[in-house]
């Protein structure tokens, strides 16, 4: 294993962070997988497991079992993990900026085909890529987390960035070119929702790895082998349990040994519990007014329409509007606080046709 450290600048003179950053395997030995976790920093189901993955991968690469190349970064975001006021922590927008961590990657496709052409391999393709990121100004310390974290990403064949939600079961997020691959992950870390999309919007860290290389397919005019890139939803944020991360890290080396980067039998991926959906066919359900909110379904169910998943209490009156999921289908995630104000978003429900547009990710 060798342990790379990343000197991130603080916001103020005198200030740093530092990122870590553990690589295990030979350059060009086979596949890369590339793993993140706390991109979101008050997200951590997702850094307990990679912290148990990077130990388990010490053994195995001891003995001689890795194939490939794996980079790992459980903590992948030092700068959201200090945002803490009066016992509080704010790691999912940045304290300086207000932006969402897992936004505003960059598009470099333009200045990556200036260097290419429709012969250019993967590697050509990468290269160009990065050479466009590190071209790219850094002006303040979230530029230069993404700038790190996007630059170990593109090196890799296969991404994958672990978040968790409010409350919900584990479920993913990726892109209808790579729905085979969503599926055998999905099966192997048993996911109840696989959503997938063309296009999410607001290029989130996954979505920003795919969007680079099939907004160079164009300019181009060639069909690229475009890398895996995924978003892994660890459950939710109170799901941080050591017999949670073993189930997960036992699906995830499955997983590794599937796609060749670890030694050892390969097993087929089970089914996943349910198939992947439209992320456009997501329907979400806000509160029409403030006041106390009521959980009367819970993640994992399957809701036909006009199912009640609870009601909106308004505690002077005691009156009680019920929440409805209008088109019913697969109830994967709802909001952990119980006070919601009017128009905020309560819960999530997969279904299978087509109705929103634009960006399809909650802020």
């Amino acid at each position: 294993m060798h342990i790379q450290n990343h000197t991130l600048p603080g916001v103020m003179p005198g200030t740093q962070h530092v990122l870590n950053s553990y690589h295990f395997g030979e350059e060009g030995s086979g596949p890369h997988v590339y793993l993140q976790a706390g991109l979101h920093a008050d997200e951590l189901p997702g850094v307990l497991l990679l912290h148990r993955l990077c130990r388990r991968l010490e053994v195995l690469e001891s003995e001689g079992r890795i194939l490939g190349q794996l980079t790992v970064v459980p903590m992948a975001n030092p700068q959201g993990m200090t945002q803490h006021l009066q016992g509080q922590h704010s790691g999912r927008f940045d304290g300086v900026s207000a932006e969402n961590f897992n936004r505003h990657y960059p598009d470099l496709s333009d200045a990556a085909a200036a260097w290419l052409d429709a012969t250019a391999d993967s590697a050509k393709v990468r290269q160009a890529l990065r050479q466009a990121l590190a071209a790219q100004p850094v002006a303040s310390t979230i530029d230069a987390l993404r700038h790190t974290l996007f630059d170990m990403a593109l090196q890799a064949d296969m991404v994958l960035d672990v978040h968790c939600d409010s409350e919900a079961v584990l479920h993913l997020y990726g892109n209808n070119r790579h729905q085979a691959a969503a599926g055998e992950l999905a099966g192997f870390l048993q996911a109840g929702a696989t959503l997938l999309c063309d296009e999410a919007g607001g290029m989130s860290f996954d979505d920003a790895v795919v969007q680079n290389w099939r907004r160079l397919e164009p300019r181009l005019g060639v069909t690229l082998a475009i890398p895996l890139a995924l978003t892994v939803e660890l459950r939710g944020v109170a799901d941080v349990e050591d017999r949670l991360a073993a189930c997960d890290e036992g699906g995830l080396l499955a997983w590794l040994r599937w796609v060749g980067v670890l030694e050892g039998e390969k097993v087929a991926p089970p089914q996943a519990p349910q198939a992947a959906t439209p992320l456009a066919g997501v329907e979400t359900i806000v509160a029409p007014h403030g006041g106390v909110v009521v959980y009367q379904a819970t993640p994992g169910q399957v809701l036909v329409a006009s199912s009640r998943i609870g009601y909106l209490l308004n505690p002077l009156d005691g009156s009680q509007t019920p929440l409805l999921s209008q088109r019913g289908g697969y109830f994967y995630a709802r909001v952990a606080n119980r006070l919601a104000t009017a128009g905020a978003e309560l819960a999530f429900v997969a279904g299978s046709g087509v109705w929103r547009n634009g960006n399809l990710l909650s802020a």
